[in-house]
């Protein structure tokens, strides 16, 4: 691979490494390592310098000590049980001063996804693939594929058991699948996807609870709102059992928009949309934050978010987002939470077409369209649907539109009504 100036290239093989770096500051390389998955953190007041050299299948502890010396370093790794074998993965990486002052985390982990557009139009995560292996393929076939691509594994999403794989620059996304599907043991190889959230309208939450029916008697099948997060000034109501950060796991819940925080009041049952019949039970509520501050979210995000909650011990999942294109291994996902039992709700799309987005458009999906307040199906509804319910809600005094406030309330009643 040839390298510009100041540029460097790092991949990483258990507790090996390969680097090749020509005059590219320390900091850059670091966050290399950042990039594949280590949480890095240095002294602030150290200077750091730029790196020249070429380090071939070098153990990871030999490396570090070479780039931050003299400074004092530590390293914490992670056992990563996979669908073809263990392996090891850099946890995390701290530098220390002569002062041992704080060490800071280097860069800002605040996930927001690197979108770009590929050739035939699809959005993906830049720089990033997304692998499946064949039934009897191994720990061997893997390590040969990193090699052709120069890449380094920096997730395993188990099930449905996909590599995420991140590139080095210089090696596009569409020529390491290309590598990837001809590879021996893969099974198929695709981009790291990126979903939109349907346009979903910005949502101002006063935190007032005037119109909310809060004295729902407690229900037991609880609901996962995959959205735009939840306002944290909700996070303590009964009616929420949970809320999570699938882009940024070790952060506190928040949504930047407020869409997240008007569906989970929905889906619990403490509002409920003009036209339908208020519960008398409430559903539990899993709050899971999908989307990042720009509506965008990933196949990484969404099949992290499935299984987390699905070890949640949660019924329902409610699904706000969708597109026209194929999502890939993400279907796989949702077959996947279909067949644990879990009846996953997804808004059919506000398109006005007869078609449904996906997944909602999955067998393995309940795909719900709106109504208006009078019962008649909405004029911005996708008509590809299993149901429909009333997508108008009224909140805070203002009226919101769209089948993402329908579905919501759909999955509400399946959660809440008794089995036959």
């Amino acid at each position: 691979m040839g390298l510009t100036a100041h540029a460097a290239s790092l991949r990483i093989e258990g507790e090996r490494a390969w680097l090749k770096a020509d005059g590219a500051p320390l900091s850059k390389i670091l966050q290399l390592f950042e990039q594949r998955g280590a949480k890095v953190l240095i002294d602030p007041s150290l200077e750091l310098g730029r790196i020249d050299g070429d380090w071939e299948n070098t153990k990871v502890e030999r490396l570090i000590n070479q780039l931050v010396a003299p400074n004092s370093y530590s390293i914490q790794w992670k056992q990563v049980d996979s669908p073809l074998g263990a392996f090891y993965q850099v946890s995390s990486i701290r530098v220390f001063g002569e002062n041992a002052s704080e060490a800071l985390p280097i860069s800002d982990t605040t996930r927001v996804l690197d979108i770009v557009e590929g050739t035939n139009g699809v959005k993906y995560v830049r720089g990033e693939i997304m692998v499946g292996f064949k039934d009897g393929a191994n720990i061997a076939d893997l390590n040969a594929l990193l090699k052709k691509l120069n890449g380094t594994v920096i997730e395993v999403i188990d099930p449905p058991g996909i590599y995420r794989i991140k590139l080095n620059e210089g090696m596009t996304v569409e020529q390491a699948m290309k590598i990837a599907n001809a590879h021996d043991g893969v099974d198929g190889a695709e981009p790291n996807l990126a979903f939109p959230n349907l346009a979903n309208p910005a949502v101002p939450i006063s935190g007032t609870h005037a119109g909310m029916n809060l004295g729902l008697a407690p229900g037991e099948t609880a609901i996962a709102v995959f959205d735009s997060g939840l306002d944290p000034q909700y996070k303590d109501m009964d009616f929420i059992r949970g809320a999570y950060d699938a882009l940024n796991p070790s952060s506190e819940i928040s949504d930047p928009t407020g869409h997240g925080t008007l569906v989970a009041l929905i889906a619990s049952g403490a509002i409920t949309p003009l036209g339908e019949s208020a519960g008398d039970t409430g559903a539990p509520i899993l709050a899971v934050r999908v989307f990042d501050e720009n509506g965008m979210t990933s196949s990484d995000v969404l099949m992290g978010a499935v299984n987390y909650a699905i070890n949640s011990g949660i019924g329902v999942i409610n699904l706000s987002f969708g597109t026209y294109e194929e999502v890939g291994f993400l279907e796989d996902a949702v077959q996947y939470a279909a067949s644990q039992g879990v009846a996953v709700f997804v808004a059919s799309g506000n398109d006005g077409l007869d078609v449904a987005v996906n997944p909602a458009a999955s067998s393995a999906t309940i795909s719900i369209g709106a109504t208006d307040e009078f019962g008649n199906i909405a004029d911005y509804s996708n008509t590809e649907a299993d149901a429909f319910v009333s997508g108008t809600v009224e909140y805070d005094s203002q009226l919101h539109y769209g089948t993402s406030f329908a579905n919501p309330y759909a999955a509400y009643r399946y959660a809440t009504t008794p089995a036959e």
